[in-house]
């Protein structure tokens, strides 16, 4: 029998191999099949690792050439990117740069490494910037750090850097890594944008001085023309004359509304129109609206209704003007468009606290109507439901624009249901606050029944006048001559100053635009001066200029309101008798009637 090398050699050792006991045979072959079992398992096993050796040293091979692939591919990303990538150690020295950096500085990358960062920045003056990130403070994160510098080739670029700190796995800090962008591009076009809008704003400013110099400069001479038209109507003039006069008179309306709605709407565009918040009697601003058109309806033979709720409080709080000038531009409208019928205005309580009150406004009339597929349409500015109406009734088709944007500006728009030969019903609502005192005056000669004209006459009332124009001054003149009332004249604000030092009177209206002192001047040295003896009573600007100035301006000079020019006689009159016949004295500055 063939014995197993190992066996064999043991049993040369032990002298058996020639005379083995044949009781020993099985043991000898177990023993030598245990030797042959082993070799096969060890020559497997030196096999087997053998080939993982192979595989595992083709994998680190394949591994080694995928992270230099990676490694490489990542190399041509950071060196094709236009934005700087960087890292630098603790101290702020450049320890990796790609090579944007060469085109953003002008350094190159292999001269910069190893350099402080900021060795190849300098400050637009041409000097180092030097460490204006502070690393030796120690530095937290930074996102956004925007600076102007001078390249080595004197270009001026600005730049934006952001860095985050490296921290070792024993959490210290080791360096810094991050970008920097060259924004120049984008602060020139922030620039740019910057001095378009300063442009934008003086071309803005220019246009809004223009049309207030025109303003002042047609409202001036139309001022004249209305006021000799309604001094000619009131002076028994010829039938034949009063045709003409009447004919006038209506032009030169038409020709300030046209005015006042172009000033509104460039107000309201430019967002220099502000809504106002002051306590005032809404019942009363209706019903003088009422007595404004009762002469108009009365000539178009149409009825005039006007429905208030009994639950409308005595004070609410609100701009009175704009919401009178959209309540007059409504039924403005409602009249011009109504040849038969009727007009109708309402105003209805919908909802009510201690504080607040909800009111829902209409403007109904059994005018002409509008097409549906034009009711869109008559809120855009200079659009009117159909060009034969323009031809026909007129306007601007600006007065619903103008509504619409004061009512958004009230946080509420205007509304409009129309049937075409039928009529229309223009809507709105507002929310107001409530004003817990009670009305002090009254204007409207409703709520006034038993006084007359005579009652509410100027008479015995001393008034001064600061007018520089002949023709307006002329113009005025006459009405306070006509209504009796004792006045004085002063031709610039120098000389309203001093008549104020001398005489004491019960208002004073003035001119805004005069030579040496204009109004606002002279406004503020009477309020001022102790040689004054009009200190503290009211003063009115008496002005063309509606929309050169401010109520800050106003509020400034100590001016009390303003009163437009051209003016209503009767309107003028009585809004005079309004404020001589208060009840409350002056209470501080720029408080309008």
């Amino acid at each position: 029998m063939k014995y197993h090398r190992l066996l064999a050699r043991q049993l040369k050792k032990t002298g058996l191999v020639d005379d083995v006991d044949p009781k020993m045979l099985g043991l000898l072959d177990f023993v030598n099949r245990a030797y042959a079992e082993f070799d096969s398992d060890m020559e497997h096993m030196e096999n087997t690792l053998e080939k993982s050796s192979q595989e595992l040293f083709e994998a680190n091979q394949q591994l080694q050439n995928n992270v230099e692939t990676v490694s490489r591919r990542l190399d041509k990303v950071a060196e094709n990117i236009r934005d700087v990538i960087f890292e630098m150690d603790s101290h702020g020295q450049w320890t990796y740069l790609n090579t944007a950096w060469q085109y953003l500085s002008g350094c190159h990358v292999e001269e910069s490494l190893g350099m402080p960062y900021h060795a190849c920045l300098k400050a637009k003056t041409g000097e180092p910037i030097g460490d204006f990130l502070g690393l030796d403070k120690g530095l937290e994160p930074l996102n956004g750090k925007k600076f102007e510098i001078t390249t080595h080739k004197g270009e001026h670029k600005w730049l934006d850097m952001s860095i985050k700190p490296l921290y070792s796995s024993t959490g210290k800090k080791e360096g810094y890594t991050g970008t920097i962008v060259d924004i120049t591009q984008l602060k020139n076009t922030e620039f740019a944008l910057i001095a378009a809008s300063e442009l934008a704003n003086k071309a803005s400013k220019a246009k809004d001085d223009f049309l207030s110099t025109m303003s002042h400069e047609i409202r001036t001479p139309l001022n004249a023309v209305i006021g000799i038209t309604n001094l000619l109507l009131i002076e028994n003039p010829k039938l034949e004359q009063l045709e003409n006069l009447s004919a006038l008179k209506d032009s030169s309306s038409h020709l300030l509304e046209l005015v006042n709605d172009i000033l509104d709407f460039n107000k309201i565009a430019s967002g220099s129109l502000v809504i106002e918040k002051r306590s005032f009697d809404l019942k009363d601003t209706v019903l003088r609206l009422q007595n404004i058109f009762s002469q108009r309806v009365k000539e178009r033979g149409i009825n005039f209704t006007l429905e208030i709720d009994e639950k409308l409080p005595h004070l609410v709080v609100g701009d009175s003007t704009r919401i009178s000038q959209i309540l007059t531009n409504l039924i403005g409208n409602a009249i011009k468009f109504t040849e038969k019928g009727s007009v109708s205005v309402s105003i209805a309580v919908t909802q009510q606290t201690k504080t607040e009150c909800s009111l829902d406004f209409a403007v109904k009339d059994t005018g002409i109507g509008i097409r549906k597929d034009r009711l869109k349409d008559i809120f855009k500015t200079f659009e009117q439901a159909d060009p034969n109406v323009t031809r026909k009734y007129g306007g601007s088709g600006l007065g619903l624009a103008i509504c619409r944007r004061l009512l958004e500006l009230m946080d509420s728009d205007l509304y409009v249901e129309s049937t075409l030969g039928v009529g229309s019903i223009f809507s709105f609502s507002l929310n107001l606050a409530k004003d817990s005192m009670k009305p002090i005056l009254s204007t409207s000669s409703e709520i006034h029944p038993n006084k007359t004209e005579a009652q509410q006459s100027l008479k015995g009332t001393r008034i001064l006048v600061a007018e520089d124009n002949k023709v307006n001054t002329m113009v005025i003149k006459k009405f306070l001559t006509k209504w009796e009332a004792n006045f004085d004249l002063a031709e610039n604000g120098k000389i309203a100053i001093q008549r104020a030092e001398k005489v004491r009177y019960d208002l004073i209206l003035m001119d805004l635009q005069m030579p040496e002192v204009d109004g606002f001047q002279a406004t503020k040295a009477i309020r001022e001066s102790n040689k004054s003896l009009n200190r503290n009573i009211p003063i009115y600007a008496l002005s063309a200029s509606t929309g050169m100035y401010s109520q800050k301006d106003m509020n400034t000079s100590g001016m009390d309101g303003l009163i437009t020019k051209p003016f209503n006689p009767e309107e003028l009159r009585q809004t005079l008798f309004n404020i001589l016949n208060r009840d409350t004295p002056r209470d501080g500055l720029g408080q309008t009637a």
